[in-house]
């Protein structure tokens, strides 16, 4: 028997792969969450073997709980539900060791056989995914040929945004968390959440090497 969580904002979708789900007599939906944190708490909880994880998600994205899982529970498997065409987020998944992705206009059939492929060790992508990371790949291998640093690309790949640079640049000049919050008018626990997923998507733990990270890669 397979034991699968599904993680989706989208009421709808999270009950409809649900259904699709439990027909199969192979499979067990052992828990359903809204958003990024109560995933976390499911796989603490209920110790499933693969999760369905939505790229987009309020609290934590997917992505961060992507790392959160493979860090604190590396036996379980991760297949990320996103959509066409999201580029950036399915980098950022890929880098933290995704199992693999579906489209979230899967048929039902490929559904099952996506799951059943992942927990026999097999990573799964759509075509047009598969495509993607081919030429993602590409390009990275024509930088590297030209001894040319991709420092847009670095940014693109980890998903930081404005707000994300202001804080590092914070950080790295010695504020505390309260005092970055007041200055960005954000409340501390919201800084804190962010910094914890900054260090996560860029695999750094603590914020002296996350320092290092930016200035190696120009960032800032």
């Amino acid at each position: 028997m397979i034991r699968i969580a599904i993680a989706d904002d989208q009421t709808l979708l999270r009950e409809m792969l649900a259904v699709i789900l439990h027909q199969d007599e192979d499979i067990e939906v052992v828990g359903e969450a809204g958003n990024g944190e109560d995933i976390l708490l499911i796989c603490k909880e209920k110790k499933p073997d693969i999760v369905l994880l939505d790229i987009k998600m309020p609290e934590y994205d997917g992505v961060y709980a992507l790392n959160t899982i493979k860090r604190d529970f590396p036996k379980i498997k991760v297949i990320m539900l996103t959509t066409f065409g999201d580029e950036k987020n399915v980098l950022r998944a890929y880098k933290g060791g995704t199992d693999g992705y579906i489209l979230k206009d899967v048929k039902p059939n490929m559904l099952v056989m996506t799951v059943k492929c992942v927990r026999e060790g097999l990573f799964v992508a759509h075509g047009s995914i598969n495509a993607l990371l081919r030429r993602r790949l590409s390009r990275a291998g024509s930088h590297r040929a030209a001894g040319v640093g991709p420092v847009g690309e670095v940014y693109d790949e980890y998903g930081l945004d404005g707000n994300d640079l202001k804080i590092i640049k914070l950080l790295i000049n010695g504020k505390s968390n309260k005092e970055i919050g007041e200055t960005l008018s954000f409340s501390e626990g919201t800084i804190k959440n962010k910094i914890s997923r900054i260090l996560s998507v860029t695999g750094q733990k603590d914020r002296t090497q996350l320092a290092v990270f930016v200035l190696q890669n120009n960032l800032i």
